[in-house]
């Protein structure tokens, strides 16, 4: 009957997840699905596998030029910049939905719902095999409300969490029923679970720290039988590390991702801020993905890990003899698992995104705090003692922040990638260019104020059936207001008006401040050359354009990012400054609006 109850409940979390989740369906294409969709159908201007959909950059000096020159990595880039994941399934699976689907998003969304529903199902098979009903129900449903889902399932390119996460979850079942029942199966159903995890992308290795803190703290049996469980696991992750080595894979020069292994000193800079961010996420429900963008805001949430953790080392010790001595292990076990299962994604750009696997023993333990409340609640002989009443304070926050905050902040970032992918593809097909001459045009944007206006829009009106420019090029990401003067016929001057380019994390993902430009440096592109001319502090504030050709010729057409689109920038006189204001968003107008702005 209890077993009855617990699913139907997981049905029930599972309808309310897939009610929350489903404005992601029409979300369209955003980012990286861009640049994998060109892969597939061979227009990227690297040549890459089906099963290779997630290497950017492989860093090859030649290939980052030409990446470079197109339009696919920005100007600034490190002349050996590596980003590149080894994520086969993830990839086949996006190629399975371009035969199927072709340019047709929404389908690819709906298998994006049916991995996460797949992904929920599997999570709470694995909870229910570890916690009591009640505890396990809970665990579930905060899990099913947490931010943590909302890029894999609203970014295409990010369904490879889910994906690793599904079999992650699985993995540790059958290990868990093989040690604890003496499942036969489960021993190599838990090696075959972790493989495809860790085909399915990095975001395996997260699940590892919990195989090897359930020997360390809660499996059954001797030492050397605990040691003898692991061996299959680190057999295979040093497998994995070889032929991630081998093949070349991971980053280098990057500031967003750092790979441990090729930069350790410039990963444990970034991890022991990022750390701290993700376990204030995943206990205190902090919105990471909005804040993630201000590195003050960001320094202020590291502070509230360690906060987290003094609020546990309080709460956790008072619940401990209301558990038995399973429930005891177990709540150790999945403490200290969610905590080291963030450290192999602490390489990756921080957000809530990182903490997929992780969450499943977060949530589990801020479970086990709800309901140790509730329980005292109800106890007539505890329910106006002090500490009582301190403990049910605690405990309405958490069950705020992680039903209606972690909730709301979900619906929003839905609503947000949404807005921002649609507003992105409308300003992109209202580009002011000509479809009968942009093959041969080299697109010049002058300032660009997000990733996507960065690098995707020429992509995104070839998923749209236009023809591709001979390049695509950004000059400046900072959010602030330049000055351009034409010093010749050929080249103008641009400079940030109280600040400097290089400075946000957009902008660092393609470049780390250690490989700071100087002054006077050449950067070479075929058509263009960039100079350095002035530096504020370590970083270009003033800097020369200088291409082929006059720009007044046809073959440069110069764009601003406005609210209504990529609007034709004319050039004024050898000698004129001009100013140009900050980039902004594109609106998202309604189809009548599109239809007039486009001239319809």
């Amino acid at each position: 009957m209890i077993d009855r109850r617990f699913w139907i409940w997981t049905f029930a979390v599972l309808a309310i997840g897939l009610a929350l989740r489903a404005p992601s369906l029409p979300s369209g294409f955003g980012m990286d699905d861009f640049a994998q969709l060109a892969m597939l159908e061979g227009v990227y201007p690297a040549e890459r596998g089906i099963w290779d959909l997630f290497s950017f950059s492989s860093g090859d000096p030649q290939e980052v030029h030409t990446l470079m020159s197109r339009g696919s990595l920005a100007w600034w880039s490190h002349p050996q910049l590596k980003l590149s994941a080894l994520r086969p399934l993830s990839s086949l699976l996006m190629w399975l939905d371009v035969q199927m689907f072709g340019h047709q998003a929404l389908w690819h969304h709906a298998h994006t719902l049916l991995w996460w529903a797949l992904m929920l199902l599997s999570a709470a098979l694995l909870l229910r095999r570890l916690l009591p009903a009640r505890w396990a129900m809970l665990a579930l449903l905060l899990y099913a409300l947490d931010e943590c889902h909302t890029y894999p399932i609203g970014w295409l390119a990010n369904r490879n969490a889910i994906v690793s996460a599904t079999f992650a979850f699985l993995a540790l079942y059958a290990h868990v029923r093989h040690r604890e029942d003496g499942w036969a199966r489960g021993r190599w159903l838990s090696v075959l679970g972790l493989m495809l995890s860790l085909a399915g992308g990095e975001y395996g290795l997260c699940i590892l720290p919990f195989f090897v803190l359930y020997e360390l703290l809660a499996a059954p049996g001797d030492r050397k039988s605990r040691a003898r469980a692991l061996i299959p696991m680190f057999v295979l992750f040093g497998v994995y590390v070889a032929i991630h080595r081998a093949l070349g894979f991971g980053s280098f020069a990057s500031n967003v991702y750092v790979d441990p292994l090729r930069e350790p000193l410039a990963w444990l800079g970034i991890a022991k801020l990022r750390v701290p961010i993700l376990v204030a996420d995943m206990f205190l429900a902090i919105p990471t993905g909005k804040l993630a963008l201000y590195p003050k805001l960001m320094q202020a949430q590291a502070w509230l890990g360690p906060a987290a953790g003094i609020l546990l080392a309080f709460i956790v010790p008072a619940m401990w003899r209301r558990l038995d001595a399973t429930g005891r292990k177990r709540l150790v076990w999945l403490l200290a698992a969610a905590v080291l299962g963030i450290v192999p994604v602490a390489s990756s750009f921080v957000s809530a995104r990182l903490l997929l696997i992780p969450a499943i023993g977060g949530h589990a333990v801020v479970a086990a705090l709800l309901l140790d409340a509730f329980d005292r609640i109800r106890d007539r002989a505890h329910r106006f003692r002090p500490w009582t009443l301190v403990r049910s304070t605690v405990a309405l926050a958490l069950f705020v922040a992680h039903v209606g905050l972690a909730s709301y902040w979900g619906f929003e970032e839905t609503r947000n990638i949404h807005r921002l992918n649609i507003g992105t593809r409308q300003a992109s097909l209202m580009m002011q260019v000509d479809d009968t001459k942009v093959e041969q045009q080299r697109l010049v944007v002058l300032t660009a104020a997000d990733p996507m206006t960065l690098l995707y829009p020429a992509l995104v009106r070839w998923v749209e059936g236009h023809p591709l420019p001979r390049s695509w090029w950004v000059l400046s990401l900072a959010p602030k207001p330049h000055t351009l003067t034409r010093i010749t016929d050929n080249a103008f001057e641009m400079e940030v008006v109280d600040g400097a380019m290089l400075t946000g994390p957009v902008e660092q993902l393609f470049r780390r401040p250690r490989f700071r430009f100087r002054p006077g440096q050449h950067v070479y592109l075929d058509g263009l050359t960039v100079t350095i001319l002035k530096m504020k502090e370590y970083y270009p504030q003033r800097v020369r354009f200088t291409f082929e050709t006059s720009v007044d010729d046809p073959s440069l057409v110069f764009l601003l990012a406005t609210k209504r689109g990529m609007l034709h920038y004319p050039m004024g006189p050898v000698g004129a400054t001009m100013a140009i204001p900050p980039a902004t968003l594109p609106l998202v107008l309604d189809i009548q609006e599109q239809d007039r702005a486009a001239g319809n």
